[in-house]
């Protein structure tokens, strides 16, 4: 009963709150301020006027968006591509998990599509005709139905979304571009985010493998991961599964190599979590007691 009801109250808050964040933009960005108000006879002759031209120019807007989406997620998945293999030839790669190429190229063709239409109808065509489109649609509920919000300058709107939320993913996603982790013949280099100092670890140096299958979360529900686990003799830990798409499995030719490199054996683990840390030996110059 409980969930059921969280599950209502979910569905219900987020159209509550897309139509409390209309309202207040409407308020904040009101369409038709000054000379841009369209009167009620004008506004009649412009419906006649851009009506005919509602599907070509909703078309072109699915298209830019399209185009947007995949030319940024393309642009932003080629150069992590390129950053990594600028490491030399390596054994085996990794990447980050695809997912975050796709966040800037999502929220950027939703906030970005409508006025990068507007501006390349604008360099084509007549620049003052392209605003009084726009104002019409703030004013006029003829091209995008009845359920329109009339009187909100959705331009403004969607440049300060643009803003303030694609500009920012833009820019916490740039800074993943260098993400990656190379390994072999001898080492592996784990490159962080934010373009930080690669990490180097020596495979000579390995002292245990463990295979693991993925990670519980916070109400105990398990989550198939797999990846493989290697603990150094300077009590250093690196996984793979911390890179890549979910697996259910480890790569074979993976495990095979890491086998080869170091002489040792593959364990098993559940979690991560669950391996215990390793037994360092106890500096040579330690006092062990002393005797009377």
């Amino acid at each position: 009963m409980e969930s059921a009801l969280i599950n209502i109250l979910r569905w219900a808050i987020v159209p509550a709150a897309v139509i409390l964040a209309m309202a207040l933009f409407r308020r904040i960005f009101p369409a038709g301020l000054g000379n841009n108000k369209i009167s009620g006879k004008r506004l009649s002759e412009l419906d006649d006027q851009f009506s005919p031209l509602r599907g070509r120019v909703i078309g072109g807007m699915i298209g830019v968006g399209l185009l947007f989406l995949s030319g940024s997620w393309f642009a932003l998945s080629w150069t992590n591509r390129f950053l990594a293999h600028s490491d030399g030839p390596v054994s085996f790669q990794f990447l980050p998990q695809s997912a975050i190429w796709w966040f800037f190229p999502g929220f950027g063709s939703l906030a970005l599509s409508w006025e990068l239409t507007l501006q390349i109808w604008a360099l084509f065509g007549d620049r003052a005709t392209v605003n009084l489109f726009s104002d019409w649609t703030n004013q006029s509920n003829v091209f995008w139905g009845r359920a329109s919000y009339v009187g909100l300058d959705s331009r403004k709107v969607l440049r300060w979304l643009a803003m303030l939320i694609a500009l920012p993913i833009g820019i916490f996603t740039v800074l993943a571009l260098d993400m990656h982790a190379s390994v072999g013949p001898d080492t592996i280099r784990d490159c962080g985010y934010a373009f930080r100092p690669c990490t180097v670890y020596a495979l000579v140096n390995v002292r245990r493998i463990t295979q693991i299958e993925g990670f519980k979360t916070k109400d105990g529900k398990m989550t198939r991961r797999a990846g493989v686990v290697l603990d150094f003799k300077d009590g250093r830990r690196w996984s793979s599964a911390d890179w890549g798409d979910f697996r259910d499995s480890i790569d074979p030719a993976l495990a095979g190599f890491l086998r080869t490199k170091t002489g040792l054996p593959i364990s098993f683990a559940e979690t991560e979590d669950g391996i215990p840390p390793l037994q360092t030996p106890r500096p040579v110059n330690e006092t062990q007691g002393q005797v009377g």
